[in-house]
Order: C-alpha cells, then structure tokens, then sequence
C-alpha cells in the first residue's frame, strides 16, 4: 500500500505578453492509509494542466478490486469535467467490486456543481473526514 507520499505537478512559470511572470497552481495529492481505507489528500486545482496528475495519483489506489477509498477533498479548488467524469468511473468500477469511494471536505461550490450535475447521489460526501472514515469501514 503506498502511504505518506506527495506528488506535485511540475508546471513552468509561465510570462504573458507584456513580460509579467504568472505561475499557475500546483495541485498536491498525498496518499495516507488508516485501517483498510486509502485517503487521497488534495490540494490545488484539478484543470487540463493537472488531469494527469490526478489521474496517475488516483489509479494505484482507486483500480484495485473492492478498495476503499476516501477524497480528502478539503483544499480541492476545482473540479474540470475530465476529473468529475474520472470520478464517477472510479465510483462505478469500485461497486462492481464492492469496493466504496467517498468524498469529504468538499467547498460548497463543488457541492453545489456536483448537485446541478445530478451527481451528488453518486458521489456520495461527508463534511468530515472523520464521518467519511466510519462510513468506509
């Protein structure tokens, strides 16, 4: 089981037109484990800069067959719509294998576009980790 590693995005500093320097945001995501449950701590954006990233971090814990697998989505700033559809592939593979994946810490916009998106069903999300945690084990 991977656990207390973080792998950030390695994005160029970037300049626009009139020389300015602009960096964009890097995302983070940490992977822990407590008992059974694989967390993924998330930081920063999930944007076509960092799909990727989020992807090859997400994979080793969210493929294998009936894992458990919460999101600590606390200081997630955004959701593309590559990463929500991600999400919803990881949840449906997870069932099939009786496996869970659940969300916690998520902003209220986030909430609110997975909701009008008719997701928040699906993607099932605690306010606290700690209630996420209960209810995978």
């Amino acid at each position: 089981m991977l656990s207390g590693f973080a792998l950030r995005s390695s994005l160029p500093i970037l300049a626009d037109e009139v020389g300015t320097v602009m960096s964009k945001p890097l995302l983070e995501v940490e992977i822990q484990s407590e008992g059974n449950v694989s967390i993924a701590v998330i930081r920063g954006p999930v944007d076509s800069a960092t799909i990727d990233l989020f992807k090859d971090s997400l994979d080793p814990i969210c493929l294998p067959q009936g894992a458990r697998v919460l999101l600590d989505c606390k200081g997630l700033t955004y959701l593309n719509s590559r990463a929500i559809g991600l999400l919803m592939k990881y949840h449906r593979s997870l069932m099939v294998t009786r496996g869970r994946l659940a969300l916690c810490g998520l902003n209220e916009k986030l909430v609110r576009t997975l909701d009008l998106l008719q997701l928040g069903k699906s993607l099932v999300s605690y306010p606290t980790r700690e209630e996420a945690l209960v209810a995978l084990k």
